[in-house]
């Protein structure tokens, strides 16, 4: 035990009161006790899908100290509840002896008034509202890298969700997943594309504000550069209404009609945004005007994009 704070109960109005707050070391003998404890009525039931993802983690290393909390509540003294830790406690259970060493848990004791204090207190950790969103985790990254200060954070996180999706499913080659794809903000030879990309966007071109689209605007980017950008900058702008059978102005009327409602499909999803728009792009690239309705629909594979 490195730390320990032991108090009469501090007086809560929320009907919930600290009586212990301290540091141990994380063993399995404490790990297995925790696990083995009563739970509360308030806990969550055990999700696998938590548990493997907790387990990751440990296996890359990236465990912190845990904060667990136990009550107990006035009417029923010497019960002590577990009130979160459950998913952390079975996971490291099942590491058995390969529990990371110099590990820590930090460990609060409260005393209840009644059952609604104990639900009270479990909203305490790990709400709603608090937790960090994957968009939290997408400022971090881009805020480590100086040359992308100018960007909109919004626009970063969409820059690099358009190319995971790109490298996913039309490269078909591995990309990280979840929020650790945001560690490529730190690939240097993304910086140019995601800067170029931040100036593409303002409020007035939501409908171009879209994994699948993004994905399509990079793999034109990546196809051919000094193409791309006059060809999405003119879509950006609404293209020319004078002409509305020219490639970027087709484009930007089939996407604000998406955006706006006007128009449904039936079974419509992220893989005919990209289809559409590279459709397009390749019509464009032939000097071509649309002839008609953009063909948005994926048979096989996707279609090629031309340089």
């Amino acid at each position: 035990m490195l730390d320990t704070t032991s108090q009469d109960a501090i007086t809560s109005a929320a009907g919930f009161h600290l009586k212990t707050i301290e540091v141990q070391d994380l063993t399995m003998a404490t790990v297995r006790a925790y696990r083995d404890m009563p739970a509360s009525a308030v806990e969550r039931e055990i999700n696998s899908g938590h548990v493997k993802h907790l387990r990751e983690k440990a296996d890359a290393g990236r465990l912190v100290s845990f904060h667990w909390v136990t009550a107990e509540v006035a009417n029923k003294p010497g019960v002590i509840l577990r009130i979160n830790g459950q998913h952390s406690s079975t996971m490291l259970a099942e590491m058995d002896a390969a529990i990371p060493s110099g590990l820590k848990v930090i460990r609060e004791h409260y005393l209840c008034d009644n059952d609604d204090a104990v639900a009270l207190l479990f909203q305490q950790w790990d709400d709603r509202k608090s937790s960090r969103s994957s968009a939290d985790v997408a400022g971090v990254y881009q805020g480590l890298q100086e040359d992308l200060n100018d960007v909109s954070k919004p626009y970063g996180k969409l820059a690099v969700d358009g190319y995971v999706w790109f490298q996913r499913y039309v490269e078909k080659v591995p990309a990280p997943v979840g929020d650790l794809a945001y560690s490529l903000f730190s690939d240097k030879t993304l910086h140019p594309f995601i800067k170029w990309f931040g100036t593409l966007h303002n409020s007035k071109t939501r409908e171009l504000q879209n994994k699948a689209v993004t994905a399509a605007i990079f793999g034109t980017y990546h196809a051919n550069e000094s193409a791309a950008k006059p060809f999405w900058e003119d879509v950006a702008r609404g293209g020319d209404p004078d002409q509305e059978d020219l490639p970027t102005t087709t484009l930007d009327l089939w996407l604000r009609s998406i955006y706006e409602g006007t128009i449904e499909y039936d079974k419509f999803g992220s893989a005919n945004y990209y289809q559409g728009c590279v459709y397009c792009w390749n019509l464009s690239r032939d000097n071509k005007k649309v002839p008609g309705n953009v063909k948005y629909e994926v048979k096989k594979n996707f279609a090629l994009i031309r340089e």
